[in-house]
């Protein structure tokens, strides 16, 4: 009787713990802006820093972090706050707040800026997942030469944008 009187006191004590949501992380994460997703306030961010393998293919994080979509732009890199639980899906999905922008200098001669550039290569690629390996101006030519890491195939595409309005 008095075991049962005792567990019922712990299940007491015990359960209302169990119902709490679970504890809130936080962290960082920093990649460029693939994709918005206005209506649910969320972006697309994948890195450029390879974080594992998958068998003999390469994987970059990426991530849907929701809240953020009204203060970044595609083509943009920045770093967000995460906060809350992650989403193991590939793309994860979680929740943040913009941190800061780290976007690369405009190059001098350039008529686009770096971002302007990976609007145009995200948008005439088509990738779903695409990770950013490469984005450089040959000046002498006027072309932006971009590489792209299709995360969906597992394979690097070659994109040339002119430099032009």
């Amino acid at each position: 009787m008095i075991r049962n009187i005792l567990l019922v006191v712990f299940l007491l004590v015990c359960l209302p713990g169990c119902a709490n949501s679970p504890e809130q992380s936080k962290g960082t994460f920093t990649g460029y802006v693939v994709q918005k997703d206005t209506k649910a306030n969320r972006a697309l961010l994948v890195s450029d820093t390879e974080s594992g393998l998958m068998g003999d293919e390469k994987i970059y994080d990426a991530e849907w972090i929701s809240g953020i979509a009204d203060q970044v732009n595609v083509g943009e890199k920045v770093t967000v706050e995460t906060i809350g639980v992650i989403m193991t899906s590939y793309p994860g999905q979680t929740s943040g707040t913009f941190l800061s922008n780290e976007n690369p200098v405009k190059p001098q001669g350039a008529v686009l800026e770096p971002a302007e550039v990976l609007q145009r290569a995200f948008h005439q690629e088509k990738a779903r997942i695409p990770t950013v390996k490469k984005v450089s101006l040959d000046n002498e030519k006027k072309v932006w030469n971009v590489t792209l890491h299709d995360n969906s195939l597992h394979k690097d595409v070659e994109i040339v944008i002119e430099d032009r309005e």
